[in-house]
């Protein structure tokens, strides 16, 4: 039925998502407008009359002029008069490739659901519901004892959902914008959102945030009625990145306390995003304790996997939210590292960081500068003996240029890999899939690869991905990462003997091939 309605609807060039949204409307009012008329008016179908009644009943000051003839409206008359609306809306959007609506995986709606009934909340806000609309067709949650309004921008997708719950009473719908106040009277026991990502809004002067999360957010928990909570979605950023998100992290949680934090499984929003993302419920009452966990996938349902609690204290001294340090397995070690009484400094306290210059493969061609990508990177050393070329002037790309003794970094890839940078002939310079670290002063680059390369080293990196299975590393969250403060002479120490240990391993695995290679060609040789 939906296909064939999308189908005569693009015959006629009707094709934009609005528009396929709005002749379905068009028809379901009609539909609807005609039952409510009685049996009298129920075999009114002639193309002829039936339009000049849709006309005449349902108008263009709501919907707009009709793009087509009394034919056309009969034929999609016919098709769409029966269509659930609810299921068309959520279709459609899923096909809609220049909008590229943002479609909630069910188990969000299904845990917000449980925290509602849980706590014994009855007054619902969900806002951007066309994001939420695949949870709304799975749990009905409409049908239950709720009292739900249903928050959107758009004005058709408004009227959509306007005409499916008018028979449902206990649900509203009302249009307008979480990323500027909404003029709402009304206080809510939860609310469900999923704000935009990393876009910048314009917001007062005043403002402690201007991204289009923390904006949302902020305009939300005023909304929530003592005891309440507000259910968030938010990208790993969000979590951990200084400044102003780190400065609204902490005055967000002094007013509307974190309840809890679960890390969501990874490519749960795919293809809309692969970053990593977190559920975080905010209330506006204290909590002695906060929930962390893990979330994974049971056939589409969304299950814990593990859950620990830290007291609301304790988690209020955080500089960032990065539960993942806190459910990993190497927990203990981590914890060592940050409690040891051993001086710490951050990166960016101590060097230049900075990402790669960005190749597109048409201007790899034979040239005088070099570039380092990924591929280069073997089993922590640096081989110089493939590296690709670009035909370009030397000081347009001098601040991408790798110094011997830089560290450098993959970030992006599957793989964590790390390196120092040796001796060169001629200008090398670093691809937008690797970050170089300069030290300054106070770090050895050698000593900071063992450390970076350590379980707890690795366990820091991890916390800072941005991305799931495929990495993703931007330099100023790597700025964060915290390095011990040893001396000179104690970083030198370790880097001899790491060396020295490494260059017997090596020694070691090379005879060991050579000998295996011996003794198997002498054995193949006697066999004939």
């Amino acid at each position: 039925m939906i296909e064939t309605f999308w189908n005569i609807c693009l015959l006629h060039d009707i094709s934009s998502r609005d528009q396929l949204l709005r002749e379905a409307v068009r028809v379901v009012q009609t539909r609807k407008m005609l039952e409510q008329q009685g049996a009298a008016h129920a075999t009114v179908l002639e193309p002829e009359v039936l339009f000049r009644w849709m006309k005449d009943h349902i108008g263009k000051r709501e919907l707009g002029h009709f793009p087509g003839d009394r034919e056309l409206f009969y034929r999609l008359y016919q098709a769409g008069k029966d269509i659930d609306l609810l299921d068309y809306a959520l279709q459609t959007l899923q096909q809609d490739r220049v909008t590229g609506v943002f479609i909630v995986h069910s188990g969000i709606m299904e845990r917000f659901e449980a925290m509602c009934s849980r706590n014994n909340y009855r007054s619902l806000l969900i806002t951007e519901t066309e994001k939420y609309l695949r949870g709304l067709v799975e749990t009905r949650l409409y049908k239950q004892s709720f009292t739900i309004t249903l928050l959107t921008e758009s004005y058709i997708i408004a009227k959509l959902l306007k005409t499916y719950f008018e028979p449902y009473p206990n649900v509203q719908v009302i249009q307008g914008s979480i990323y500027h106040p909404l003029p709402l009277t009304e206080k809510f026991n939860a609310i469900l959102t999923i704000p935009n990502f990393g876009l910048k809004m314009v917001e007062d002067d005043d403002t402690t945030i201007r991204d289009s999360e923390g904006v949302a957010v902020n305009h939300l928990l005023p909304l929530l009625q003592e005891g309440g909570r507000i259910s968030v979605t938010f990208p790993a950023r969000m979590m951990f990145q200084s400044g102003g998100i780190a400065k609204w992290r902490e005055q967000t949680n002094e007013l509307y306390p974190v309840q809890s934090v679960h890390m969501l499984p990874d490519g749960l929003f795919r293809p809309y995003t692969s970053v990593k993302t977190y559920q975080i419920e905010f209330g506006n009452s204290p909590t002695e304790e906060v929930l962390l966990g893990r979330l994974q996938l049971q056939k589409m349902s969304l299950a814990i996997e593990g859950e620990i609690t830290i007291h609301s204290d304790a988690f209020g001294k955080l500089d960032n939210w990065r539960i993942d340090m806190l459910l990993n397995e190497d927990q203990e070690t981590l914890c060592a590292f940050q409690q040891a009484h051993v001086p710490k400094v951050k990166l960016q306290d101590i060097a230049d960081i900075f990402r790669g210059k960005s190749i597109l493969k048409q201007d790899l061609r034979a040239g005088n500068i070099k570039v380092l990508n990924i591929s280069n990177l073997e089993d922590g050393d640096i081989s110089l003996k493939q590296l690709e070329t670009i035909d370009e002037e030397e000081r347009k790309v001098k601040r991408y240029e790798i110094l011997p003794g830089d560290l450098v970094m993959a970030c992006r890839g599957t793989v964590n890999k790390l390196a120092i940078f040796p001796e060169s002939e001629g200008t090398v310079i670093a691809s937008a899939n690797i970050i170089v670290i300069r030290f300054k002063s106070s770090i050895l680059s050698g000593f900071a690869k063992i450390f970076l390369e350590s379980p707890v080293g690795m366990t820091l990196i991890q916390s800072f991905q941005r991305g799931t299975t495929v990495m993703n590393l931007n330099p100023s969250d790597v700025a964060e990462i915290e390095l011990p403060l040893l001396s000179i002479e104690e970083q030198m120490d370790r880097i001899k003997r790491y060396v020295e240990e490494k260059e017997r391993f090596k020694a070691a695995v090379r005879d060991a091939t050579a000998r295996w290679e011996q003794v198997r060609n002498k054995l193949y040789n006697e066999l004939y």
